[in-house]
């Protein structure tokens, strides 16, 4: 029996992306890809990454490079406890600089090559699998593959050169914030596809809000066990994120900052009052100490930011 697979783009999905990444030591995991990887894995998923690596066609890296900063992949999320199953890359481009490289190629999204090139080596059921991404050339190629499609939509990230166009025409089954978003929605349509059939999708490109389904009854199979479980991870991961957020937002730099501010403006009415009563020195008295103030609360701003 055909295995299922979560197809998964690399930059702004898994990890960040700095532009043409060249150096292993700037590869860094995204918040909560991880627990996402895990979850799926229980699921029964195999992970694979499928990523245009233009860069190597314009002589930016070398494959060599490529497969280190891979490595170094792979070493984050060992040490996270998850990991991937395949990753393939497209270092073709046909304007690029290399000349082995410096070609068309169908292995580059939005082409489907990468995707059904895994699903015949690793022999995966397309039609069971998802496509994960944050760029229109994922969505259309998940597409022309025959998978289900979520698009990761983070951050506002300008569109590579003729991508302008597709980014309106190119529609993902799901839009969601992070790749930890897609698993619950992967999660969540399996245990609906088990209980219910699934109806279509009225509105393609809704956001997670409206297009998770409705619980259903609890069922006592083994697969339904292991989703239950593995979204109350989820579930909790995010409150500890929430809870992280609502720390970070209140500090006492941020409160002392504030007390500042209110003495400075405080004092500069002081002055007002000081010049209506013909009290010139106590005026200028007054200018220099809210002067001081000001200065206080920009520096503990400024502090409070940079943490």
């Amino acid at each position: 029996m055909a295995a299922k697979a979560v197809f998964l783009d690399r930059d702004d999905t898994l990890i960040e992306d700095p532009g043409y990444l060249n150096d292993p030591a700037r590869v860094k995991l995204l918040p909560g890809v991880e627990l996402a990887i895990r979850s799926l894995h229980q699921a029964g998923y195999k992970l694979v990454v499928v990523t245009n690596q233009s860069g190597i066609a314009r002589g930016m890296l070398t494959e060599q490079a490529l497969e280190l900063i891979h490595a170094e992949m792979r070493r984050q999320l060992a040490e996270k406890g998850a990991h991937l199953d395949a990753i393939y890359f497209c270092p073709f481009h046909p304007e690029g600089t290399v000349e082995p490289y410096a070609i068309e190629s169908d292995l580059r999204k939005p082409q489907p090559g990468m995707i059904l090139k895994a699903a015949q080596e690793l022999e995966l059921d397309l039609s069971a699998s998802w496509m994960v991404g944050d760029g229109p050339r994922d969505i259309e190629a998940g597409q022309r593959a025959g998978c289900r499609t979520i698009r990761v939509r983070g951050r506002a990230i300008p569109p590579m050169p003729g991508e302008e166009a597709s980014d309106e025409g190119v529609q993902a089954d799901f839009t969601v914030r992070n790749l930890l978003d897609a698993a619950r929605v992967i999660l969540r349509e399996q245990s609906a596809s088990r209980t219910r059939p699934v109806a279509p999708v009225a509105a393609r490109g809704e956001n997670l809000g409206t297009t998770l389904p409705a619980d259903g009854p609890a069922t006592s199979g083994p697969a339904d066990q292991v989703n239950q479980k593995v979204l109350m991870e989820i579930l909790a991961y995010v409150r500890q994120l929430a809870r992280g957020q609502m720390h970070e937002e209140f500090s006492f730099t941020k409160l002392l900052a504030g007390i500042a501010q209110a003495a400075a403006v405080g004092t500069l009415l002081s002055v007002v009052v000081f010049l209506l009563r013909d009290r010139a020195h106590s005026a200028l008295i007054a200018t220099g100490v809210a002067g001081v103030f000001q200065m206080m609360a920009l520096t503990l701003f400024v502090m409070n930011r940079s943490r």
